[in-house]
């Protein structure tokens, strides 16, 4: 193996692990004012637990203290505590997780939506992630060499569990993560892993605002270094694997904070000199080994999503992102209001209709599918683009905060399970209590049509068969049930705001979201059978009548590109001489035939049109005998 392929393929790995993809935007760049965040979890080669989990609010007595956890490679469950609420309690004989440490409890926290990291709570917070890569690395103490209490999992649920403020938030994942130490992705032993080192966050809350927050282990693999800059309100932002701050004006507090060693630390490092310039965040802390995999990596969707909102910017594709030069903006100004659909719709993108397109390209296949599986290259030089939407996305989500509405109306968790490009956002209140338990139930490893996640793990999968054909049908349904969902969540703003009990609306709004919620996913499963039945063994079947059932067979240009057109190849084919001359009789014989039986066509044909005349004729002439009578 080369050793550009050895790079290429090691930090793929890196930036591959977890990488997903955050949107934040601000509320004057929404169509209705509210202020949007999206994630896609796009999950790695450990298994995950798959359950959308309610933490339910709590009261704590003094002197509580609550326990922290290290997330990272547990599988399936990712917790088993007696402290966060019912559905992490131990089931069975499940051991419960290792405590790594705790802090003092606060008298009342918060409830919330939790999967890996935490979503959103019932105040309308909201919390979006992306891994980074940094030059430091931290790792947890649950090891010998570990110094750090929080990784971001667990500081993101805290902030959750005690703020309602995107500034409340920072400031206090900051403070912890400074005090007790922070720890990214790390390696399964104490070689350093900077390519997942650190993290990026989206938040935003019902106060309008959206942030973007950094967060990197500091001086001696302990503590932390930290910035945040917010979203301009008429902006939105993107984070694809790689920091995006860059000048820091920390006396303008309304839109930067940060750690007070957050220049210090890079100067004794030697990482920014301040005779070269100000101090850039981006340029001193990132981590990235030459050549374009990780200027791609994260560049063609930060360039992607800016070109679909705001084209006019006309900003190139080719630049790719880098630490020490800016190629593109913090943050832009979309041409048209952003309402979550049009999120959703860019969350489910392959650079359709562009020179990127994972659809077109041979690597598609004869069917154009755009999925791009992983593992080890096998030496062989070159990379894959990597799109928004991808087949290892477990789950994604737009979430949704309007101040202007009580909390259980105005924070929409929009919610999809498995790939977003074939998946369905469906509607969740920030303040119910519950989900459909086909929510709950679903695991990596056992097919389970009881899983509301099979049912759109299966149909993605399957349409990889004939993705041309079949993704097709799929969205046809995809769409018709996604307006169903945008549609009913309007219907609900309407029919509860004069409802002035509040326990009542969340009742009523938990009811109609989880009814539909589990009704989608049934539909779901009715698709999944039909497209068995339609689309199996290079068939397509519309029925059981003659004529129902057709091949569609291969496209010319993949036919030409492979062995099809020269078959059989050069000395791939050689009968005995004998063989050939049997042949050559049979078609002469053949030969003769056809023109024998095509002579005799002509006859019968010759005489039919002798009788028919006759015929004709001797009907004339009677009928001229019947007028002279």
């Amino acid at each position: 193996m080369t050793m550009w392929a050895m790079l290429t393929l090691a930090v793929l790995a890196a930036t591959g692990a977890d990488g997903c993809t955050v949107i934040a935007v601000g509320k004057k760049a929404t169509a209705d004012g509210s202020v949007m965040l999206t994630h896609t979890n796009d999950a790695g080669l450990n298994p995950a637990d798959l359950r959308m989990v309610r933490v339910p609010a709590m009261n704590h007595s003094d002197g509580a203290v609550r326990h922290v956890f290290n997330f990272q490679r547990n599988g399936y469950p990712r917790l088993v505590t007696m402290q966060r609420g019912p559905l992490y309690e131990p089931v069975d004989d499940q051991p419960l997780s290792e405590i790594i440490g705790q802090i003092p409890q606060v008298p009342y926290t918060h409830g919330y939506f939790d999967h890996d990291y935490g979503m959103i709570n019932d105040v309308q917070l909201s919390i979006a992630e992306s891994t980074c890569a940094a030059k430091t690395v931290g790792w947890p103490k649950s090891l010998h060499y570990g110094h750090n209490l929080f990784g971001i999992e667990e500081l993101s649920k805290v902030a959750l569990e005690r703020c309602d403020s995107a500034r409340c938030a920072i400031k206090l994942m900051g403070d912890l993560a400074e005090t007790h130490g922070f720890f990214g992705e790390y390696g399964k032993n104490q070689r350093a892993n900077y390519g997942s080192s650190s993290e990026a966050l989206g938040i935003s809350d019902k106060y309008g605002e959206s942030w973007i927050f950094h967060i990197l282990t500091g001086p001696n693999n302990s503590s932390a270094v930290w910035a945040a800059q917010r979203v301009p309100d008429e902006d939105m932002a993107v984070v694809a694997n790689s920091f995006v701050i860059r000048t820091l004006n920390l006396d303008d507090s309304d839109h930067f904070m940060a750690s007070a060693n957050v220049e210090s630390f890079a100067r004794d490092m030697g990482w920014w000199d301040p005779a070269t310039g100000p101090f850039d965040f981006a340029a001193a802390y990132s981590w990235a080994k030459p050549g374009p995999t990780k200027p791609l990596y994260g560049g063609r969707r930060i360039w992607r999503i800016y070109d679909v909102f705001a084209p006019s910017k006309h900003l190139d594709a080719t630049l790719g992102q880098h630490p020490q030069v800016k190629t593109y903006p913090f943050s832009i100004t979309p041409d048209e209001k952003v309402t979550p659909k049009r999120l959703m719709d860019i969350m489910r993108d392959h650079y359709e209709g562009t020179p990127y397109d994972m659809t077109k390209d041979a690597a598609s296949g004869p069917f154009g599918s755009p999925v791009r599986f992983g593992g080890s290259n096998k030496g062989v030089d070159g990379g894959w683009e990597r799109s928004i939407s991808m087949h290892r996305t477990t789950h994604s989500f737009v979430l949704q905060a309007r101040g202007h509405l009580p909390d259980d109306v105005g924070g929409v968790a929009w919610y999809s399970l498995g790939a977003p490009h074939g998946s369905v956002y469906t509607p969740f209140s920030c303040a119910q209590h519950s989900v459909p338990s086909s929510y709950l139930v679903s695991r990596r490893h056992q097919f389970d049509t009881a899983g509301a996640w099979w049912a759109f793990q299966f149909v993605n999968n399957w349409s990889n068969l004939r993705y041309d054909l079949m993704h097709k049908h799929i969205q046809t349904v995809l769409d018709q049930i996604q307006d169903e969902a945008i549609a009913l969540e309007a219907a609900t703003i309407v029919e509860v705001a004069n409802m002035t009990d509040t326990l009542a609306r969340v009742d009523f709004i938990e009811r109609r979201n989880n009814e539909f919620a589990q009704k989608m996913v049934d539909r779901w499963w009715s698709l999944a059978f039909t497209l068995v039945g339609k689309f199996n063994d290079g068939y397509v079947i519309d029925g059981d009548r003659s004529g129902d059932m057709h091949v569609p067979g291969y496209p010319a240009w993949w036919l030409q590109s492979t062995n099809y057109a020269a078959w059989p190849a050069k000395d791939a084919y050689n009968p005995p001489q004998e063989a050939l001359q049997s042949n050559a009789m049979a078609t002469s014989t053949s030969l003769t035939f056809t023109i024998v039986s095509a002579f005799s066509y002509f006859a019968i044909f010759a005489v039919g049109l002798v009788v028919g005349v006759l015929y004709l004729k001797h009907r004339t002439r009677s009928r001229e005998y019947h007028r002279l009578v």
